[in-house]
């Protein structure tokens, strides 16, 4: 998948989705580079200067899934950062 070219419709509402914010910060071409991130403290520091607010519980957890493959719910978009912050 291109960076840029999905997600919009679970980000409604935003800019750009959030795994392509996270992609174009790490300078990835696609998003499938977000998976093999070899760059841990820069994938970590990019993750956490993003406002857990931006973006709907639904697109973390979202994130979190394609990112780490571990799927879980939660109740606050803050939650389910922290969770792909514990990941990276």
């Amino acid at each position: 998948m291109e960076t840029g070219k999905s997600r919009k419709e679970t980000d409604t509402g935003t800019r750009e989705g959030l795994l392509e914010r996270i992609a174009s910060e790490l300078g990835c071409m696609y998003l499938s580079d977000l998976r093999g991130s070899t760059a841990k403290a820069r994938f970590r520091f990019v993750v956490s200067d993003i406002p857990a607010v931006d973006y709907s519980v639904k697109v973390w957890q979202d994130a979190l899934y394609y990112i780490t493959g571990i799927e879980e719910n939660f109740s606050t978009a803050e939650q389910a950062k922290q969770r792909l912050l514990e990941y990276l």
